[in-house]
C-alpha cells in the first residue's frame, strides 16, 4: 500500500507553532514534547489516513464533507483526506468549543 502525503495548512502550522510557545514559557521540554507528539500523530496518517472519527455533517455543516479529527492530549487535530494527501487543517485544544473555534479560525 502506498502511503499518503501528510501536510500542514498555514493555519495549522501557526497553531502549532503557538501551541510550542505557550508550553515553552514555562517548560521548553514539555513544549518541544508536544510538538513532537502532534508531528508522530500526523505521520501516522500516512499509513492509515482514516484513523480519526469522521465529523458528523449534521454537527459541523459549515465545514465541506470529509473531515476527521483526531485527538492528541489535549489537543485535536483536524484534518482531510484528499486523493492521496491527508490535509491537517487545525489544531485546538480540547477544553475549547471546538465548532466555535473551527469557524473562527476561518
Amino acid at each position: 500500500m502506498s502511503k499518503y502525503k501528510v501536510k500542514f495548512s498555514r493555519r495549522a502550522y501557526v497553531q502549532m507553532r503557538n501551541i510550542f510557545s505557550y508550553i515553552a514559557e514555562d517548560n521548553a521540554d514539555a513544549a518541544l514534547k508536544m510538538v513532537d507528539s502532534i508531528e508522530a500523530r500526523a505521520l501516522q496518517l500516512e499509513d492509515n489516513p482514516f484513523i480519526g472519527v469522521a465529523l458528523p455533517r449534521g454537527e459541523y455543516p459549515f465545514l465541506q464533507p470529509g473531515y476527521h479529527r483526531l485527538p492528541i492530549n489535549p489537543f485535536i487535530m483536524y484534518y482531510r483526506v484528499s486523493d492521496k494527501t491527508v490535509y491537517i487543517t487545525h489544531i485546538i485544544h480540547s477544553r475549547r468549543n471546538q465548532a466555535k473555534a473551527l469557524i473562527d479560525d476561518e
